[in-house]
């Protein structure tokens, strides 16, 4: 319906002021800014009219039109909400005010922020000259709520992977944004994933050079050999023939419930060990988790469940089994970090079901 490009514009630059007023001198500035001719003042009444035309076209023409006039200046009086902008800013606002107090909450305006940019602003107007700082200040916010959104889905929900994937999405954007590589790089470390980390490093560094001729920040450099520190520590075990299967958390629950419909038809029990952080480090946290994964079978499970939980899953494993690799366990653990180890235990048994999935439920929820 737009046929007026000029009106168009217009409609665009008042629904950007947040319903501020605009003088007609600089409406006349931005849609005209070389012609200076007699006729100018009526080529914006006609703007004018064509927006209201057609703001007006599915509400009758008794309708009072949103774009409003008084004393030289022009602008929009819309519900709020109505410009997506709105809403945008709110809960990027929302999320920096919540982030200490609120975490979930926070992460909650963050996904929201983020479901509203669609893209960048007025993509489609590059090269009108007053779209660029909207532009560069949304697509700025955007970066910030993508980072803030990644970090709290790796400390608030252990969501590693929904982290790595959401800031390997931003990349795409901008990829030369150090920050959203660290928290990718983050999130696969701690979701196991250490051969795409590398790869991804890999591609960070070639990009430095190749771009700019630098080499990475001491931040970055510092992730990195902390990263392969760990690589070397974490894939030991897997070099060999012995050592539970790595899984993420989705993988994990769903295994959970498959095993449940197991049961109900076949009676065949099985145990869940939950591991929990009391006071560990974040290396010992590591070591522990290459520990117990080269101490079980091929067949269990183990899981970085959350930052602080290990979760293995022991398939055709009753409770007295289950004791049994419990104790293996401890002993492992007082061997490598002392008589009282900064960890605790959990056993869970099918045998005992109703208990067994309250406590399941109660993990899912961290």
């Amino acid at each position: 319906m737009w046929k007026s490009k000029k009106a168009l514009t217009l409609l665009k630059y008042l629904a950007s002021r947040h319903g501020q007023r605009v003088s007609s001198d600089v409406l006349i500035e931005l849609l005209w800014p070389d012609q200076v001719n007699v006729d100018i003042q009526r080529n914006l009444h006609t703007a004018v009219w064509f927006v209201r035309r057609i703001l007006l076209s599915k509400d009758g023409s008794n309708a009072e039109s949103p774009l409003r006039y008084s004393h030289g200046s022009y602008w929009l009086e819309l519900e709020r909400g109505c410009v997506d902008i709105d809403p945008f800013e709110f809960h990027v606002r929302k999320a920096r005010e919540l982030e200490h107090s609120n975490m979930e909450m926070a992460l909650f305006h963050c996904e929201a922020a983020l479901a509203l940019y669609r893209d960048d602003f007025l993509c489609d107007d590059l090269y009108e000259e007053w779209t660029i700082p909207h532009r560069e200040e949304y697509r700025e916010l955007y970066f910030q709520v993508v980072v803030r959104c990644a970090e709290l889905l790796i400390n608030q929900r252990g969501d590693y992977q929904a982290a790595a994937n959401l800031s390997r999405a931003a990349l795409k954007k901008d990829p030369f944004r150090e920050e959203l590589y660290q928290t990718a790089l983050k999130a696969l470390i701690l979701d196991q994933r250490f051969v795409k980390a590398m790869n991804l490093y890999k591609r960070y560094v070639q990009m430095l050079k190749d771009e700019f001729g630098l080499e990475p920040s001491p931040a970055m450099s510092d992730l990195i050999a902390n990263m392969k520190e760990r690589l070397t520590e974490a894939s030991s075990p897997a070099q060999g023939s012995d050592g539970a299967y790595v899984c993420s958390r989705s993988v994990l629950q769903s295994f959970f419930e498959t095993e449940q419909r197991r049961l109900m038809r076949t009676g065949e029990h099985f145990s869940v060990l939950v591991i929990g952080n009391n006071g560990a480090s974040e290396q010992q946290f590591l070591q522990a988790f290459v520990l117990l994964q080269s101490l079980l079978r091929h067949s269990d499970m183990i899981c970085r469940y959350a930052p602080t939980m290990i979760v293995i899953f022991l398939p055709a494993t009753g409770a007295l089994g289950a004791q049994i690799v419990s104790v293996k366990a401890r002993q492992a653990m007082e061997h490598k970090f002392g008589a009282e180890p900064p960890f605790t235990f959990l056993t869970l048994s099918s045998e005992d079901l109703e208990s067994m999935q309250r406590e399941w439920s109660a993990l899912d929820s961290k």
